[in-house]
Protein backbone atom coordinates (compact mmCIF):
# COMPACT_ATOMS: atom_id res chain seq x y z
CA UNK A 1 0.00 0.00 0.00
CA UNK A 2 2.76 2.21 0.58
CA UNK A 3 4.72 2.18 -2.90
CA UNK A 4 0.97 2.70 -4.50
CA UNK A 5 0.68 5.97 -2.09
CA UNK A 6 3.91 6.87 -3.34
CA UNK A 7 3.39 6.12 -7.23
CA UNK A 8 0.37 8.75 -6.57
CA UNK A 9 2.00 10.85 -4.81
CA UNK A 10 4.93 11.36 -7.22
CA UNK A 11 1.92 11.84 -10.26
CA UNK A 12 0.14 13.77 -8.60
CA UNK A 13 3.16 16.16 -8.06
CA UNK A 14 4.21 16.31 -11.88
CA UNK A 15 0.06 17.05 -12.72
CA UNK A 16 0.40 20.50 -10.36
CA UNK A 17 4.04 20.89 -11.77
CA UNK A 18 2.00 20.46 -15.43
CA UNK A 19 -1.20 23.09 -14.36
CA UNK A 20 1.78 25.54 -12.88
CA UNK A 21 3.06 25.99 -16.02
CA UNK A 22 -0.87 26.38 -17.92
CA UNK A 23 -1.63 28.90 -14.89
CA UNK A 24 1.93 30.85 -15.24
CA UNK A 25 1.41 30.98 -19.77
CA UNK A 26 -1.98 32.25 -19.10
CA UNK A 27 0.01 35.73 -18.08
CA UNK A 28 0.97 35.63 -22.03
CA UNK A 29 -1.84 35.05 -23.85
CA UNK A 30 -4.18 37.55 -22.19
CA UNK A 31 -1.65 40.67 -23.24
CA UNK A 32 1.29 42.05 -22.03
CA UNK A 33 1.38 41.77 -18.35
CA UNK A 34 3.43 44.63 -17.33
CA UNK A 35 0.83 46.96 -19.51
CA UNK A 36 -1.96 45.59 -18.11
CA UNK A 37 -0.87 46.68 -14.62
CA UNK A 38 -0.35 49.99 -15.39
CA UNK A 39 -2.38 52.73 -17.35
CA UNK A 40 -2.64 52.96 -20.98
CA UNK A 41 -0.96 56.61 -21.35
CA UNK A 42 1.98 55.27 -18.68
CA UNK A 43 5.26 56.23 -20.51
CA UNK A 44 7.94 53.73 -21.85
CA UNK A 45 10.06 54.48 -19.37
CA UNK A 46 7.59 53.27 -16.53
CA UNK A 47 6.93 49.99 -18.54
CA UNK A 48 10.13 49.27 -18.92
CA UNK A 49 11.06 50.23 -15.49
CA UNK A 50 8.00 47.90 -14.19
CA UNK A 51 9.25 45.16 -16.50
CA UNK A 52 13.10 44.96 -14.80
CA UNK A 53 11.02 44.76 -11.28
CA UNK A 54 8.69 42.16 -11.91
CA UNK A 55 11.59 40.04 -13.90
CA UNK A 56 9.72 39.96 -17.26
CA UNK A 57 13.24 40.96 -18.80
CA UNK A 58 14.41 37.23 -17.96
CA UNK A 59 14.33 34.33 -20.09
CA UNK A 60 10.72 32.21 -19.95
CA UNK A 61 12.51 28.85 -17.71
CA UNK A 62 13.78 31.60 -16.00
CA UNK A 63 10.53 33.56 -15.04
CA UNK A 64 8.61 30.21 -14.47
CA UNK A 65 10.88 28.60 -12.33
CA UNK A 66 10.83 31.86 -10.26
CA UNK A 67 6.66 31.41 -10.28
CA UNK A 68 6.66 28.34 -9.90
CA UNK A 69 8.92 28.87 -6.45
CA UNK A 70 6.42 31.88 -5.29
CA UNK A 71 2.99 29.70 -6.05
CA UNK A 72 4.77 27.13 -3.67
CA UNK A 73 4.78 29.92 -1.38
CA UNK A 74 1.44 30.93 -2.09
CA UNK A 75 2.23 34.23 -3.88
CA UNK A 76 0.42 34.59 -6.43
CA UNK A 77 0.17 38.69 -6.52
CA UNK A 78 -2.39 41.05 -5.69
CA UNK A 79 -5.37 41.80 -7.44
CA UNK A 80 -5.00 44.37 -10.56
CA UNK A 81 -8.45 45.47 -9.40
CA UNK A 82 -9.48 45.20 -5.41
CA UNK A 83 -5.46 45.14 -4.52
CA UNK A 84 -5.76 42.64 -2.27
CA UNK A 85 -3.69 39.51 -2.08
CA UNK A 86 -5.10 37.36 -4.90
CA UNK A 87 -5.12 33.83 -3.70
CA UNK A 88 -6.60 35.08 0.13
CA UNK A 89 -9.41 36.51 -2.03
CA UNK A 90 -9.60 32.66 -3.43
CA UNK A 91 -9.44 30.92 -0.59
CA UNK A 92 -11.72 33.23 1.36
CA UNK A 93 -14.42 31.40 -1.07
CA UNK A 94 -12.92 28.27 -1.16
CA UNK A 95 -14.87 27.27 1.93
CA UNK A 96 -18.49 28.21 0.16
CA UNK A 97 -17.51 26.47 -3.00
CA UNK A 98 -16.56 23.14 -1.16
CA UNK A 99 -19.61 23.16 0.36
CA UNK A 100 -21.60 23.66 -2.53
CA UNK A 101 -19.42 20.71 -4.17
CA UNK A 102 -20.06 18.25 -1.42
CA UNK A 103 -23.89 18.82 -1.59
CA UNK A 104 -23.74 18.35 -5.20
CA UNK A 105 -21.85 15.07 -4.82
CA UNK A 106 -23.90 13.98 -1.86
CA UNK A 107 -27.06 14.90 -4.15
CA UNK A 108 -25.53 12.53 -7.26
CA UNK A 109 -25.06 9.87 -5.20
CA UNK A 110 -28.00 9.59 -2.85
CA UNK A 111 -29.84 9.56 -6.97
CA UNK A 112 -27.41 7.21 -8.40
CA UNK A 113 -26.46 4.69 -6.30
CA UNK A 114 -30.31 3.59 -5.41
CA UNK A 115 -31.44 4.00 -9.11
CA UNK A 116 -28.56 2.20 -10.27
CA UNK A 117 -28.85 -1.09 -7.77
CA UNK A 118 -33.22 -0.76 -8.51
CA UNK A 119 -32.32 -1.00 -12.20
CA UNK A 120 -29.94 -3.61 -12.18
CA UNK A 121 -32.02 -5.89 -9.77
CA UNK A 122 -34.88 -5.98 -11.95
CA UNK A 123 -33.89 -5.19 -15.80
CA UNK A 124 -36.06 -3.89 -18.53
CA UNK A 125 -38.84 -3.65 -15.55
CA UNK A 126 -40.26 -0.32 -15.35
CA UNK A 127 -37.72 0.77 -12.80
CA UNK A 128 -34.93 -0.18 -14.85
CA UNK A 129 -36.77 2.30 -18.00
CA UNK A 130 -37.09 4.54 -15.30
CA UNK A 131 -33.67 5.20 -14.50
CA UNK A 132 -32.44 5.24 -17.99
CA UNK A 133 -35.12 7.79 -18.52
CA UNK A 134 -33.73 9.93 -15.48
CA UNK A 135 -30.13 9.24 -16.73
CA UNK A 136 -30.98 10.15 -19.95
CA UNK A 137 -32.86 13.34 -19.11
CA UNK A 138 -30.06 14.53 -16.85
CA UNK A 139 -27.19 14.33 -19.54
CA UNK A 140 -29.70 16.02 -22.15
CA UNK A 141 -30.86 18.85 -20.18
CA UNK A 142 -27.85 21.50 -19.65
CA UNK A 143 -26.78 22.86 -15.89
CA UNK A 144 -27.79 26.62 -16.84
CA UNK A 145 -31.46 25.29 -18.62
CA UNK A 146 -32.32 23.08 -15.12
CA UNK A 147 -31.33 26.03 -12.61
CA UNK A 148 -33.57 28.47 -14.58
CA UNK A 149 -36.15 26.38 -14.39
CA UNK A 150 -36.15 25.40 -10.63
CA UNK A 151 -35.45 29.05 -9.98
CA UNK A 152 -38.93 29.60 -11.96
CA UNK A 153 -40.76 26.77 -9.99
CA UNK A 154 -39.39 27.09 -6.70
CA UNK A 155 -38.39 30.72 -6.17
CA UNK A 156 -41.12 32.46 -8.15
CA UNK A 157 -43.92 30.58 -8.40
CA UNK A 158 -43.73 28.38 -5.41
CA UNK A 159 -41.58 30.94 -3.21
CA UNK A 160 -40.10 28.08 -1.06
CA UNK A 161 -36.89 28.51 -1.19
CA UNK A 162 -34.17 31.37 -1.88
CA UNK A 163 -32.31 31.47 -5.02
CA UNK A 164 -29.46 33.78 -4.94
CA UNK A 165 -26.96 34.60 -1.92
CA UNK A 166 -25.67 32.33 0.88
CA UNK A 167 -27.20 31.92 4.03
CA UNK A 168 -27.76 28.70 4.96
CA UNK A 169 -29.18 25.26 3.74
CA UNK A 170 -31.77 26.10 2.55
CA UNK A 171 -29.49 27.97 0.10
CA UNK A 172 -27.53 25.22 -1.16
CA UNK A 173 -30.61 23.10 -2.04
CA UNK A 174 -30.78 24.19 -5.51
CA UNK A 175 -27.99 25.06 -6.93
CA UNK A 176 -26.79 21.12 -5.16
CA UNK A 177 -29.55 19.67 -7.19
CA UNK A 178 -28.61 21.05 -9.90
CA UNK A 179 -25.18 19.76 -9.57
CA UNK A 180 -26.11 16.47 -8.56
CA UNK A 181 -28.48 15.54 -11.60
CA UNK A 182 -25.85 15.90 -13.99
CA UNK A 183 -23.42 14.07 -12.34
CA UNK A 184 -25.97 11.25 -11.69
CA UNK A 185 -26.62 10.62 -15.02
CA UNK A 186 -23.71 9.33 -15.79
CA UNK A 187 -23.22 7.47 -12.64
CA UNK A 188 -26.58 5.51 -12.92
CA UNK A 189 -25.78 4.45 -16.11
CA UNK A 190 -22.52 3.28 -14.94
CA UNK A 191 -23.66 1.51 -11.94
CA UNK A 192 -26.58 -0.12 -13.52
CA UNK A 193 -24.19 -1.47 -16.44
CA UNK A 194 -21.61 -2.73 -14.44
CA UNK A 195 -23.60 -4.58 -11.56
CA UNK A 196 -25.22 -6.43 -14.32
CA UNK A 197 -22.00 -7.45 -15.19
CA UNK A 198 -21.21 -8.60 -11.85
CA UNK A 199 -24.36 -10.63 -11.06
CA UNK A 200 -23.98 -12.32 -14.43
CA UNK A 201 -20.49 -14.07 -12.82
CA UNK A 202 -20.10 -17.43 -11.59
CA UNK A 203 -19.80 -17.10 -7.99
CA UNK A 204 -22.78 -14.62 -7.53
CA UNK A 205 -24.69 -17.60 -9.08
CA UNK A 206 -23.08 -19.63 -6.14
CA UNK A 207 -23.86 -17.19 -3.51
CA UNK A 208 -27.57 -17.38 -5.03
CA UNK A 209 -27.74 -21.30 -5.00
CA UNK A 210 -26.62 -21.06 -1.20
CA UNK A 211 -30.04 -19.49 -0.33
CA UNK A 212 -28.29 -15.74 0.49
CA UNK A 213 -30.64 -13.56 0.15
CA UNK A 214 -31.05 -10.94 -2.81
CA UNK A 215 -30.16 -8.21 -0.55
CA UNK A 216 -26.98 -9.76 0.97
CA UNK A 217 -26.38 -10.61 -2.46
CA UNK A 218 -26.56 -7.44 -4.24
CA UNK A 219 -25.32 -5.76 -0.95
CA UNK A 220 -22.59 -8.21 0.04
CA UNK A 221 -21.06 -9.68 -2.80
CA UNK A 222 -22.25 -7.65 -6.44
CA UNK A 223 -21.86 -4.04 -5.36
CA UNK A 224 -18.17 -3.95 -4.27
CA UNK A 225 -17.31 -5.28 -7.39
CA UNK A 226 -18.76 -3.27 -8.96
CA UNK A 227 -17.87 -0.20 -7.40
CA UNK A 228 -15.09 -0.48 -8.96
CA UNK A 229 -15.75 0.97 -12.50
CA UNK A 230 -18.34 3.36 -10.73
CA UNK A 231 -15.60 5.10 -8.50
CA UNK A 232 -13.15 4.99 -11.46
CA UNK A 233 -16.11 7.20 -13.13
CA UNK A 234 -16.46 9.04 -10.41
CA UNK A 235 -12.79 10.24 -10.24
CA UNK A 236 -13.34 11.33 -14.20
CA UNK A 237 -16.37 13.12 -12.83
CA UNK A 238 -14.98 15.33 -10.91
CA UNK A 239 -13.75 18.10 -13.23
CA UNK A 240 -17.73 17.92 -14.44
CA UNK A 241 -18.10 18.55 -11.24
CA UNK A 242 -15.66 21.45 -10.56
CA UNK A 243 -16.97 22.86 -13.42
CA UNK A 244 -21.05 22.73 -12.91
CA UNK A 245 -20.59 24.43 -10.00
CA UNK A 246 -18.54 27.65 -11.55
CA UNK A 247 -21.46 27.75 -13.76
CA UNK A 248 -24.13 27.30 -10.84
CA UNK A 249 -22.74 29.94 -9.00
CA UNK A 250 -23.35 32.62 -11.23
CA UNK A 251 -26.58 31.49 -12.16
CA UNK A 252 -27.64 31.52 -8.36
CA UNK A 253 -25.08 34.74 -7.42
CA UNK A 254 -23.92 32.20 -4.94
CA UNK A 255 -20.55 33.61 -3.16
CA UNK A 256 -17.69 30.65 -4.13
CA UNK A 257 -14.46 30.66 -6.09
CA UNK A 258 -16.43 30.31 -9.44
CA UNK A 259 -18.20 33.79 -9.45
CA UNK A 260 -14.72 34.79 -8.26
CA UNK A 261 -12.88 34.08 -11.37
CA UNK A 262 -15.83 35.15 -13.50
CA UNK A 263 -16.09 38.28 -12.32
CA UNK A 264 -12.16 38.30 -12.50
CA UNK A 265 -12.23 37.12 -16.08
CA UNK A 266 -14.54 40.13 -16.64
CA UNK A 267 -12.26 42.42 -15.30
CA UNK A 268 -9.10 40.82 -17.15
CA UNK A 269 -7.69 40.41 -13.13
CA UNK A 270 -4.86 37.64 -13.68
CA UNK A 271 -3.79 36.96 -10.47
CA UNK A 272 -6.80 36.29 -9.10
CA UNK A 273 -7.44 33.54 -12.09
CA UNK A 274 -3.92 32.25 -12.06
CA UNK A 275 -4.51 31.72 -8.19
CA UNK A 276 -8.19 29.98 -8.33
CA UNK A 277 -7.07 27.82 -11.25
CA UNK A 278 -4.05 26.60 -9.13
CA UNK A 279 -6.62 26.05 -6.07
CA UNK A 280 -9.18 24.15 -8.40
CA UNK A 281 -6.68 21.84 -9.35
CA UNK A 282 -4.59 21.10 -6.41
CA UNK A 283 -8.43 20.13 -4.67
CA UNK A 284 -9.15 18.02 -7.87
CA UNK A 285 -5.95 16.38 -7.61
CA UNK A 286 -6.66 15.99 -3.50
CA UNK A 287 -10.10 14.55 -3.95
CA UNK A 288 -8.73 11.98 -6.64
CA UNK A 289 -5.68 11.09 -4.31
CA UNK A 290 -8.77 10.03 -1.78
CA UNK A 291 -10.43 7.85 -4.55
CA UNK A 292 -7.35 6.74 -5.82
CA UNK A 293 -7.29 4.96 -1.91
CA UNK A 294 -10.38 3.95 -1.92
CA UNK A 295 -9.73 2.04 -5.81
CA UNK A 296 -7.34 0.45 -3.77
CA UNK A 297 -9.02 -0.78 -1.05
CA UNK A 298 -11.91 -2.40 -3.18
CA UNK A 299 -9.85 -4.09 -5.14
CA UNK A 300 -6.21 -5.10 -3.94
CA UNK A 301 -4.61 -5.91 -7.25
CA UNK A 302 -4.45 -2.41 -7.55
CA UNK A 303 -2.47 -1.39 -4.76
CA UNK A 304 -0.39 -4.86 -4.65
CA UNK A 305 0.45 -4.36 -8.37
Amino acid sequence: MASFLVRRLVANAIVIVGVAFIVFVLVFLTSDPVRALLPLDAPPSAVESLRLNLGFDQPIPIQFLGFLGRAIQGNFGTSTRTLEPALGMVLARLPATLSLGVAGLLVSLLISIPLGIAAAARPGSWIDLTARLVAIAGQAVPGFVLGQVLILVFGVTLRILPVSGSGGISYVILPAVVIGLGSAAGLTRILRSSLLDVLAADYIRTARAKGLPPSRVMLGHALRNAAIPFVTFLAFDLAAIVSGVIVVEVIFSYPGMGLLVVQAVTNRDVPVIQAFTFVAAVTIVTVNLGLDLVYGVLDPRIRLG
